[in-house]
């Protein structure tokens, strides 16, 4: 395990801030156990990276302090979120299913050839989806759904937050003009961890 966890405390020991300290470092070593649970066939024959359970971690946390509509998510509900076949993170994510987010059960879902995107709450695209990006956006456009991308191009062109990796140190960046027409709100807490907020 101490192995294991090396290259997410280097990370954590990277924060500049206490809050994103705080916020990062307990839920990575919070999920550490979390993914080692999971039963998903995916990580049987391989476990995730160090850094895909960082960047799992730290969409946990956008889960954690994002608001949806009544509309959209009932309380109690369960939040969906989703990713295509071939995601990078698809394994460190499946850890994710069933914990609790604000009393919300978090689902992960794969999606099919048939995507039914508008059942997602959360929808993580990756270097895999540039293909579908410009049609899921369309049928994205007036949809209450959190979109994080783990791949620049779809970051720069509507994604509400985009994961990156500068000098070895995972960070993100947020597009509030894409939140807002999602009609999902980023709590300040998160928008003062961003590298940017545009």
């Amino acid at each position: 395990m101490r192995n294991s966890q090396a290259g997410p405390i280097r990370q954590v020991a990277g924060c500049r801030r206490l809050l994103a300290c705080s916020l990062v470092g307990a839920l990575i070593l919070g999920q550490a156990g979390a993914l080692a649970q999971a039963h998903a066939p995916a990580q049987a024959d391989a476990a995730p990276a160090p850094e895909e359970n960082v960047k799992a971690a730290f969409i946990f946390n956008f889960a954690v302090f994002t608001e949806w509509p009544l509309a959209s998510l009932a309380p109690g509900a369960p939040l969906t979120l989703c990713t295509y076949p071939g995601n990078s993170l698809q394994a460190a994510l499946a850890g994710l299913n069933d914990k609790l987010v604000n009393g919300h059960p978090l689902q992960v879902r794969l999606l099919g050839a048939t995507a039914r995107l508008r059942a997602c709450h959360i929808v993580v695209l990756g270097n895999g989806d540039r293909e579908r990006w410009g049609q899921a956006r369309k049928e994205l456009a007036d949809a209450s759904i959190l979109t994080v991308a783990d791949e620049t191009s779809i970051g720069d062109d509507g994604a509400v937050i985009t994961l990156g990796v500068e000098n070895r140190r995972i960070g993100f960046d947020v597009a509030l003009a894409a939140a807002r027409q999602a009609r999902v709100v980023l709590s300040s807490k998160l928008l003062r961890l961003a590298r940017s907020v545009q």
